[in-house]
């Protein structure tokens, strides 16, 4: 699964590459060397309510619209871990259905972090694009309006998941389970809103392939990344 990831250059998700018109990210938005989930991750999105595309830090933790209110995102947040949902079965998924319906996005980040090895002496690895690039995984979002607020959306929750399936040969020596990575040319299929069959999201998904190999590289790091707290340069040197 995907719960560890980099941000390390924040400025480097190209507007020309991505189209994002607008940007929605706090003050202190800084690059990140060992992000987890319910920390805030970018997403690119088709915005519901201008139609643009966006890109707009999200909480990775998806937390479903029926969320009424804050307190109620809040316990959903805290009881249920939905940074990841499988291709497999998201479709269906009570709160992955809608989203996975008509509320997709890019969540870019520009590394992942898997562990290969026994228990207690697992290396950490640093998966990144060969030319150290920002790349876009296949997500989806959800937003939660607090009722109390009326039509004032200004304080609405934006939260995201990564959509995960099954590895290619690359990738399947650090985990079973795989971001589903998008290309360039995927990006415009994957965010139309009038893309709405289920059906046809999934085969979408499936029939993608991603030049992993070629693409990709895996560089081992300290254990520092171990500490989920600790978020500093050195996470990602080389031992």
């Amino acid at each position: 699964m995907c719960g560890r990831a980099t941000l390390v250059d924040p400025d480097g998700i190209e507007q020309h590459i991505y189209g994002w018109t607008r940007r929605f990210v706090p003050p202190d938005w800084r690059p990140r060397y060992n992000l987890n989930p319910r920390d805030a991750i970018p997403v690119v999105h088709v915005d519901p309510d201008s139609g643009e595309r966006v890109l707009r830090a999200m909480h990775w933790n998806l937390i479903p619209s029926s969320s009424g209110s804050r307190a109620e995102a809040a316990a959903f947040d805290k009881s249920y871990s939905t940074f990841n949902a499988r291709m497999e079965t998201a479709a269906t998924a009570p709160a992955f259905e809608l989203p996975w319906r008509r509320q997709r996005g890019l969540v870019v980040v520009d590394g992942i972090i898997e562990w290969l090895g026994e228990r207690g002496r697992k290396i950490p690895y640093w998966i990144r694009r060969r030319d150290h690039k920002a790349f876009a995984m296949a997500g989806l979002w959800d937003r939660v309006h607090d009722e109390r607020a009326g039509r004032d959306h200004a304080n609405d929750l934006w939260s995201c998941t990564v959509v995960v399936g099954p590895p290619d040969e690359w990738f399947s020596r650090y985990h079973n389970r795989m971001p589903r990575l998008l290309p360039p040319d995927a990006f415009e299929v994957w965010l139309d809103p009038k893309l709405t069959d289920p059906v046809r999201v999934t085969r979408f998904l499936q029939q993608l392939r991603y030049a992993t190999a070629d693409e990709m590289e895996a560089v081992p790091i300290s254990t520092r990344v171990n500490n989920p707290r600790y978020d500093e340069p050195d996470c990602l040197v080389t031992p």
